[in-house]
């Protein structure tokens, strides 16, 4: 049996948002997101394939908040 995961996906998603805030799209890096989780950046990228997977995940992720709200 597996063992839960640590950090769920959301908790990425929602710290790409904070650093995009904070220093634009281009501060969203795979190690920044990491680091902001207290996470190892492997845990990034085994959930995403890279950057542009992130950021399309963050966006749909925010258009679908926003249709719920």
């Amino acid at each position: 049996m597996a063992r839960p995961p640590r950090f769920d996906t959301g908790q990425l998603l929602d710290a790409a948002v904070r650093l995009a805030a904070v220093g634009g799209p281009a501060s969203v890096t795979m190690s920044a997101v990491a680091q902001a989780v207290g996470a190892p950046s492997g845990t990034v990228y085994h959930r995403f394939t890279g950057r542009t997977a992130l950021l399309a995940e963050v966006w749909l992720c925010t258009v679908e908040r926003f249709q719920e709200g």
